[in-house]
């Protein structure tokens, strides 16, 4: 990969760089593969939450779009950054 890749964790998540699910891992392989992908030289920013009881919590996923906007705004990205969420996990049992 020719760009770089960065962790970014709401407030209590723990701090694991990895993806469990790989639903993220491919999306963003899409975007950036320097084989494949469409930006092969783009930057990604992973902010990972934590599923609880195989979901994620709404409030994980406002926390997380403050934590993209403070970090576009402090690395001076506006209207360069994309984002794209990717959320997987399990489906509940009804």
């Amino acid at each position: 990969m020719r760009g770089s890749i960065r962790w970014l964790y709401p407030s209590g998540e723990p701090q694991i760089e990895s993806d469990d699910v790989g639903h993220g891992t491919c999306v963003a392989s899409k975007v950036a593969s320097p084989t494949f992908g469409v930006a092969k030289s783009a930057n990604i920013v992973v902010v990972r939450m934590q599923l609880v009881n195989g979901m994620i919590l709404t409030s994980s996923v406002i926390a997380a779009c403050g934590i993209i906007a403070r970090d576009v705004d402090s690395q001076n990205m506006q209207q360069k950054a994309v984002i794209s969420v990717s959320m997987g996990g399990e489906q509940p049992n009804p």
